[in-house]
């Protein structure tokens, strides 16, 4: 098996022993001819609905990690930009990636890309067996749905990051798509157009068998629903930002309009707005949120936590720039909940506040994936980006967001030209996902410049301007020296 598969470590240990085996355990080569003593083997395992629902959350489970969602992934959508300053007591993390100088060996890197394909093989061996499970119809069609849904997701997280955006470079190399989990498979990078052409069936199978689930038909012992797992809304929610990276507004629309329309989901009202950050999202505060990654006390990574690596009792490696607070009005209510000014010595410092923990635990908060706020400037975004004619009809859904952070700010003008309101919806982007690990993907997909992080005496380490070989971070070099089929990005 691939080392990238091999050397996976065992991390799910919340979930019960039939699900260890999805969690591979060790990393010698031969892990397969024997069955480890904590575990049994898969097939024994996933047997019957119980059986593969413990499986899929493991699998779920694997998200939780501080190197995928848990953290990194989501620090790394803001790290390289113009959205942080590095701390100069920085404790020597994510430093690399504001400078632009990440290598193939960097350790971060290393952690998110084997994550990822844990979290992949995981809903692999599920997708295999889950067919010929003692369960219902509906029992076997809402695990399938789900797992096809997750492997379209980190596979989609990872050509994000490892390869060039879609647009004018799909030809070029993705990453391996991995449709089973196999042994001693050591498999090439398909093209970028290869890999979103897998995505998009991955997920359009996963809705069309999410259409298949009769509720009635499921065993009361176990519920499933949004936003800690994706549902059928989820699933189309990925599709959407699928077809949104690759500029496919076409093909967004009248999934990010059945979304908004047919979903029920609600924005969060003004005054529910700051207080839903505190809570877990599952609160009634909590309607806006389509999928999010859940953290409980036992789940919680301590000093490894999303929001430990921002809030001024933590490590506070990372903060906010001036020129990233200049974006907000003073009665923006947003600024409550992203800024928070340091305390003692550090009273001219600002820090994130998205995630400053619950119940008394610093740090202990759950992670959005995808929001409908996110759905809402998608929507205005493809609507004006396809036809100016559009504008018109784009414009309150840009508004719905702007003008629930501020009612005191201007409706959008009817006259405002095609560029003028896409410049408008990119920064209402910015402002309303930050720190939510979406800016830098973003910039990516549209091709924009990029500016790095700052340094801590306000300067930037530098400009990444498009076409740029960078913007493709690095294969593993492990994944490279135990794969002669996989070849490393330009430029590293």
């Amino acid at each position: 098996m691939n080392k990238y598969i091999n050397i996976i470590k065992h991390t799910i240990n919340k979930v019960t022993i039939l699900c260890s085996v999805l969690c591979i355990s060790y990393s010698c080569n031969n892990f397969l001819n024997t069955e480890p003593y904590e575990s049994i083997s898969e097939t024994k395992a996933i047997t019957n609905y119980n059986n593969a629902v413990y499986a899929l959350t493991g699998t779920y489970n694997s998200l939780q990690s501080t190197s995928y969602y848990g953290r990194n992934y989501v620090v790394f959508g803001d790290s390289p930009t113009d959205n942080i300053i590095i701390s100069p007591n920085n404790s020597n993390r994510f430093i690399a990636q504001g400078q632009w100088s990440v290598g193939a060996s960097n350790a971060d890197i290393l952690n998110i890309w084997y994550k990822g394909y844990q979290a992949i093989d995981q809903a692999n061996k599920i997708l295999a067996l889950v067919d010929n499970i003692d369960a219902s119809a509906s029992e076997i069609a809402l695990v399938k749905a789900q797992a096809l849904a997750i492997r379209a997701l980190v596979h989609f997280d990872l050509v994000k990051y490892f390869a060039q955006s879609y647009s004018g470079n799909s030809a070029m190399a993705g990453i391996p798509y991995m449709l089973q989990s196999t042994t001693y498979d050591k498999p090439a990078r398909n093209t970028i157009a290869e890999v979103y052409d897998y995505i998009i069936a991955d997920l359009t199978n996963s809705i069309s068998i999410f259409g298949q689930v009769n509720s009635s038909d499921l065993s009361s012992a176990t519920t499933i629903s949004a936003p800690y797992y994706i549902t059928i809304w989820g699933a189309k929610a990925i599709l959407a930002k699928v077809y949104m990276s690759q500029l496919n507004y076409t093909a967004a629309m009248p999934v990010l309009s059945d979304i908004i329309n047919n979903s029920g989901f609600q924005l969060l009202a003004a005054n529910r707005y700051v207080e839903a950050w505190n809570l877990s999202y599952d609160n009634t505060a909590g309607v806006e949120f389509i999928f999010a990654v859940r953290n409980l006390p036992d789940d919680y990574g301590a000093t490894n936590c999303l929001g430990y690596i921002y809030i001024q009792s933590g490590y506070g490696d990372l903060r906010v720039p001036a020129t990233m607070q200049s974006l907000y009005t003073p009665t923006d209510i947003r600024r409550q909940v992203l800024f928070a000014t340091g305390t003692g010595t550090q009273t001219d410092w600002t820090f994130v506040n998205k995630y400053p923990g619950r119940d008394g635990t610093l740090g202990l908060s759950d992670i959005p994936v995808i929001r409908l706020s996110d759905i809402y400037l998608m929507y205005a975004e493809a609507l004006a980006a396809s036809n100016a004619s559009n504008i018109p009809t784009a414009i309150p859904y840009l508004d719905a967001i702007r003008l629930r952070a501020d009612a005191s700010a201007s409706a959008t003008p009817s006259t405002i030209s095609q560029t003028d309101i896409l410049n408008a919806i990119y920064l209402e982007r910015r402002k309303e996902l930050a720190y939510e690990g979406q800016y830098f993907f973003d910039l990516k997909r549209l091709q924009l410049t990029i500016n790095s992080a700052y340094r801590s005496d306000n300067t930037l380490y530098t400009t990444i301007t498009y076409p740029n070989e960078l913007l493709a971070m690095p294969i593993p070099q492990s994944e490279i020296d135990a794969n002669p089929n996989i070849v490393q990005n330009p430029g590293y």
